[in-house]
């Protein structure tokens, strides 16, 4: 039935005078609960029954009753109607953003910090926006955002990034990743000078350029340049390597999270290097979904961080 009123280019409206005459049975208060005359009322109803080939109500002086095929017609209709009001509620959330799927990209060590917390937000405020999320490190991710593969970026930023929106939501004091063990004192803070001659595990400049300036500024300001032995694509790589004596490196204090058998970390003294996680997208392909993730997202990490100012701790 539902196919036949497609296929005949039925008039919404048309079904909602049908529906109105129906649910009265009675064109006097069905014209009066539509707002429209009664004679326009028979005339568009008259016109429905044409175009469906159908009888829908019998008539006479006193009563107006449904045919057979009126009833089934009522029911088809409400469910169409229905349909087609869910429809204009579907747009309107399509244009707020409560609707769409959104292609996100973040680095490994996102996970041991705010990324679950931000997830679990958008999922709970735009529960009908479907995220697809991929773990890759920061220039894969730039990469996806220029060439429109991804629609946002959770990164470490570099230097500039031309074209693409860079909006900074977390600042991570790096900790040294030592063998279990390496020589240098449990708890007491590494000075950076006293891995001069360690060799470094790393991520190339190409996978995370933002991360990899970081460390080796950090080292530059320390008096050395790293001696980066070993590259890795991704931050439980690294701690693995480090894990298995290949070396030391500097990682986001949240990776502490990840407990390998073999490695141990240790707060690095002042000046402690920081390292900035941050969101990036292309305003030029914006759309709403998008700017609702942005928001969501932005306001959770603000209340994370003041929670973190609140309650500091390991």
């Amino acid at each position: 039935m539902i196919w036949a009123l497609y296929q005949c280019l039925v008039d919404l409206r048309h079904l909602r005078y049908f529906l109105a005459v129906a649910e009265e049975l009675h064109f006097g208060r069905a014209a009066a609960r539509l707002h429209i005359a009664q004679p326009p009322l028979s005339q568009q109803i008259q016109r429905l029954e044409r175009e469906l080939g159908l009888k829908l109500f019998e008539r006479d002086r006193r009563h107006v009753r449904l045919t057979p095929a009126g009833e089934v017609l009522q029911v088809e209709a409400r469910r169409t109607l229905a349909q087609a009001d869910r429809l204009l509620d579907v747009a309107a959330d399509v244009r707020t953003g409560g609707f769409g799927r959104v292609r996100v990209g973040f680095v490994g060590s996102s996970l041991y910090g705010q990324l679950p917390a931000l997830l679990r937000a958008v999922r709970q405020q735009a529960p009908q926006v479907t995220l697809s999320a991929v773990e890759l490190e920061s220039g894969p991710q730039l990469a996806g955002l220029i060439e429109d593969t991804l629609d946002l970026g959770v990164l470490r930023p570099p230097a500039s990034t031309p074209s693409l929106a860079v909006q900074v939501i977390e600042e991570e004091e790096l900790v040294a990743a030592l063998p279990e063990d390496h020589p240098l004192p449990v708890g007491r803070p590494v000075a950076l000078a006293d891995l001069a001659e360690e060799p470094f595990v790393l991520f190339t400049r190409e996978h995370g350029e933002g991360f990899w300036q970081v460390v080796v500024q950090a080292c530059g300001q320390a008096g050395f340049s790293p001696n980066i032995v070993f590259n890795a694509e991704h931050v439980h790589t690294m701690v693995g390597l480090v894990a298995s004596g290949m070396g030391v490196s500097l990682v986001p204090q949240a990776v502490r999270r990840l407990d390998l058998t073999g490695v141990r970390y240790e707060r690095i003294a002042a000046p402690t290097p920081r390292l900035p996680l941050a969101l990036a997208w292309d305003p030029r392909r914006s759309f709403p979904a998008l700017e609702r993730v942005l928001e969501i997202v932005t306001v959770q990490a603000r209340r994370t961080a003041g929670a973190a100012r609140q309650f500091p701790g390991d």
